[in-house]
């Protein structure tokens, strides 16, 4: 069956009811729906694991090509960092929830390193955090998982339009003097977690859910 929607969803940090939650309101079919998930699935919110997982067990029903995860900087922490930047980062809530369900979240780094760092369609560039500069081949590993300083270090229009997670703003969408698209609505922190859906022709609109109070548990 012919894909009709794209449905682009900013970080969801551990906010797994919330996931679910969103996915409800915006309908969500697996038939006909592409998901793209911008990226930090884990850290700091309360049931890291059951995103994860559920995300896990999506791409394998319904296919790595109609549910896409992208790599955000949170997946590179434990990989890449020493233990105590990670748990500065919010890991202790991931090794908590890991711990708590017997596992441990070494298992998950064959499938974090498989994540892609970006994917595109003819209309937009999606990423976890933005281009630092306009064309894509220009932009480093870093760039696509941490960068922040796109104003300020290169502004110019990009090359197709960019939707980036990573930097929470508390009104979502934000639309920075790029032209980029920003859907992280720093749902962790208690604000909300966003949806951009795009239509087979092109034309796109915005779905958010506050936090659930079933992600209430200590977080950050």
């Amino acid at each position: 069956m012919e894909s009709k929607r794209i449905i682009a969803i900013g970080d969801v940090h551990g906010c797994y009811h919330t996931m679910v939650d969103l996915l409800l309101k915006v309908n969500y079919n697996s038939a006909t729906d592409i998901l793209i998930f911008l990226g930090d699935y884990i850290d700091r919110g309360p049931f890291s694991y059951k995103v994860v997982k559920t995300l896990q067990k999506l791409q394998s029903q319904v296919g790595k090509d109609k549910v896409i995860c992208l790599r955000g900087n949170h997946e590179s922490l434990p990989m890449n960092y020493s233990h105590a930047v990670w748990m500065r980062n919010g890991g202790m809530f991931t090794l908590y929830d890991y711990e708590r369900n017997g596992a441990e979240i070494q298992e998950e780094f064959g499938w974090f390193r498989s994540l892609p760092l970006y994917h595109q369609t003819e209309q937009f560039i999606f990423c976890h955090a933005g281009l630092t500069y306009p064309d894509l081949i220009s932009n480093s590993e870093e760039d696509l998982l941490w960068g922040r300083t796109w104003l300020e270090i290169d502004a110019r229009p990009r090359e197709k339009r960019v939707i980036f997670g990573h930097t929470p703003f508390r009104e979502v969408p934000c639309f920075p003097r790029t032209g980029d698209i920003g859907i992280d609505g720093g749902c962790v922190f208690g604000n909300q977690l966003c949806a951009m859906i795009i239509q087979k022709s092109g034309e796109y609109d915005f779905i958010t859910v506050q936090k659930s109070p079933k992600d209430m548990e200590d977080t950050q």
